[in-house]
């Protein structure tokens, strides 16, 4: 299994739920039976057949798989806790979410990535608070990496929920002139 191959089956993937499916069994089947002389790791298996499975609605699915991966103990970039949390946002656990979050942010070797992967899963969950405390926290991290702080400032910035205002909301409103009177 090279990471080709891998690339190979998950573009040929339909984009319909049966054929995520099919190809999260398939990555499943090959992560359970590693083969000595692959060059991907099992855990980058699992990752990918959770990252199937939940574009195949089946959220449980994703985290189990997920956690499989994180149980290999294999490093998947940037971190694989953060394939965990995103199935866990998937399923709906978002304080779980947010505690494993901390975690991986609180450890030493907490890169630029890392905190960009979280903060875009938070965002894209429709959780914009948590995102931008996360994008705020590595800015404040990597305060002494220009290319860093400007990646996470430019995520913080995409990820921002437009807000839309009404002007007449604001602006008062004056009456009318009245008629001048003969």
């Amino acid at each position: 299994m090279s990471c080709d191959d891998l690339e190979q089956v998950e573009l040929s993937a339909a984009n319909d739920a049966r054929g995520q499916r099919a190809v999260a069994d398939l990555l499943h089947s090959w992560a359970r039976r590693a083969v000595p002389g692959d060059s991907v790791s099992r855990g980058r298996l699992f990752v990918a057949a959770s990252e199937h499975a939940a574009f195949a609605g089946d959220a449980r699915r994703a985290l189990r798989l997920a956690r499989e991966a994180l149980a290999t103990g294999d490093h998947v970039a940037p971190d694989t806790r953060c394939y965990v949390v995103s199935a866990l946002l998937v399923c709906g656990h978002l304080r779980e979410a947010v505690a494993l979050a901390d975690e991986v942010l609180d450890d030493p070797g907490a890169d630029v990535d890392v905190y960009l992967q979280l903060g875009e899963e938070f965002s894209w969950h429709r959780q914009p608070e948590e995102a931008s405390r996360i994008y705020t926290q590595g800015m404040f991290r990597c305060a002494g990496d220009e290319e860093a702080t400007e990646l996470l400032l430019g995520a913080w910035r995409r990820g921002r929920t437009p807000r839309t205002i009404d002007l007449r909301d604001r602006v008062p409103v004056l009456p009318s002139p009245a008629a001048p009177r003969d």
